[in-house]
């Protein structure tokens, strides 16, 4: 049962990057709202060596960086760092892991009530299964207690079978019902936004679908180059990186049927029901490219294959553009595009709903069909083109958009994605995350085609850095 009255908070990996610039500055925005629990302590492990002390520096640190400088009061602040502990073990050993939650237990022990526990590993995928059994073997973990739970970062995996070893893994310690996989991309405030705008609002319903829809495009753009991550993407590539998770999930929340009620297993279930439509990629319906040497965000950039710890005969996707289909009575015939780069011209997230042109147009004037963009990041908005009549003589059309901006409608700052997700599994609400067998079925869309791709049996089209990506992408 989760108690939200004490919670425990235990980050495994907790001197990395994503602990110290997303999770604990997202942890410390929640305290300064009074959104956590009234008993509440974080615990971190890693490997590296280092005091309580230096530990709370080090995150002290990194907060003045990560966090808006409105937030930053030294009374909270200090107050924060004190729910803070630090403690250096290996993942692979028991001992470790056993002397580690001794220590959480003199912690928490003044609480007035038990503390639910949640793990989050912020770790490698490499010492993944090590760090699970050590939770099973000291027995911190009981399967199917919900008082204890674990938020799991990407990659779920690098294949099917890779993604069910995974989860094979993860269930010889924990049921199904106490693990939370997060994709941050869930969590930001446009794509939480699907939902609601579809379902809230009567006028999107009769039309969104083949009749009315002519394409739905997903797409991922970033001006920066891999710079440090050569050697992690190399073996991935944006496919993997960036398509089958993120652009995914937002395809699977445009093209679900309206759930039951507003509830994580009825939204899970839906989502799930969108997945499985899909049908596996062909690479007739894939264009690949790769960043050569040219000028991103005003600087020089190199070629892919001279970045850092990437070969110099790498063949590895930095761009893709997926042209998939749903087979059900709703999608039938109507394309999805997925499409993410490397190198671009910008840095943006959006989803496009192209409609169908009126039939039988009776204006001699030329405009375009409706158009609806949905803006995720950097600005959440939204932006619907109609058709409208120039002011003056004559019968002057002219295609303007409605223009609605998160921050200027609401006045408020979006919160962080971190901060919804952590408090949503602080809680015990898995709506925002991703089940087992949706996972299984994204990856049996990609798998297919990644093994060729990663056999070589793909073609790689080039384009120079800070443009909009390889010209053959527009074939599909």
């Amino acid at each position: 049962m989760i108690n939200n009255e004490s919670s425990s908070i235990v980050i495994l990996g907790a001197s990395g990057n994503l602990a110290l610039t997303k999770l604990l500055p997202s942890l410390y925005i929640l305290f300064t709202s009074g959104a956590l629990p009234h008993n509440f302590v974080i615990s971190g492990y890693s490997r590296t060596s280092m005091s309580n002390n230096e530990y709370r520096k080090l995150v002290k640190d990194n907060l003045k960086n990560n966090i808006d400088e409105t937030l930053w009061v030294e009374g909270f602040l200090q107050e924060f760092l004190n729910t803070i502990h630090y403690y250096s073990g290996e993942y692979n050993s028991v001992e470790d892991f056993i002397e580690f939650h001794k220590v959480l237990d003199s912690i928490s022990k003044n609480f007035p009530s038990q503390p639910n526990v949640l793990y989050y590993l912020s770790i490698p995928p490499s010492v993944f299964e090590p760090v699970i059994n050590s939770l099973r073997e000291c027995g911190a973990v009981t399967k199917g207690d919900l008082s204890t739970s674990v938020i799991v970062e990407k990659p779920f995996g690098y294949d099917t079978e890779s993604a069910q070893a995974l989860g094979k893994t993860l269930d010889q310690t924990f049921d199904e019902s106490q693990v939370y996989r997060i994709d941050h991309y869930l969590g930001k405030e446009a794509i939480m936004n699907l939902m609601v705008m579809r379902f809230a609002n009567l006028i999107f319903e009769p039309v969104w679908n083949r009749n009315y829809i002519d394409s739905v495009t997903v797409a991922w753009e970033e001006d920066k180059n891999i710079g440090s991550r050569g050697g992690y993407f190399d073996g991935a590539g944006i496919i993997r990186d960036v398509i089958q998770n993120h652009l995914l999930q937002i395809l699977a929340l445009v093209a679900m049927e309206k759930p039951s009620s507003y509830d994580s297993e009825s939204i899970m279930s839906e989502k799930n029901k969108a997945v499985k439509s899909i049908e596996k990629i062909t690479l007739e319906n894939c264009i690949l490219g790769q960043y050569t040497h040219g000028v991103c965000a005003g600087k020089p950039v190199v070629g892919y294959i001279d970045e850092e710890s990437v070969p110099s005969d790498s063949k590895r996707e930095t761009f893709a553009k997926i042209k998939c289909a749903i087979n059900n009575y709703r999608w039938s015939g109507v394309p999805f595009y997925l499409q993410a780069g490397k190198a671009l011209t910008k840095s943006t997230t959006e989803i496009i709903i192209q409609f169908k042109e009126v039939p039988g147009d009776i204006f001699l004037s030329p405009h375009h069909p409706n158009k609806m963009v949905i803006e995720v990041q950097p600005d959440a908005g939204l932006k619907f083109f109609i058709t409208n009549k120039v002011p003056g003589k004559g019968m002057v059309l002219k295609d303007v958009a409605l223009d609605f901006s998160y921050v200027d409608g609401f006045n408020k700052t979006m919160p962080g994605a971190y901060e919804r997700l952590l408090l949503d599994a602080i809680q015990g609400d898995k709506t925002l995350f991703i089940g087992y067998e949706e996972l299984i079925h994204s990856w049996e869309i990609f798998t297919p085609i990644l093994e060729k791709i990663d056999s070589g049996k793909a073609d790689v089209f080039y384009y120079h850095a800070g443009t909009y990506g390889p010209e053959e992408a527009n074939r599909i």
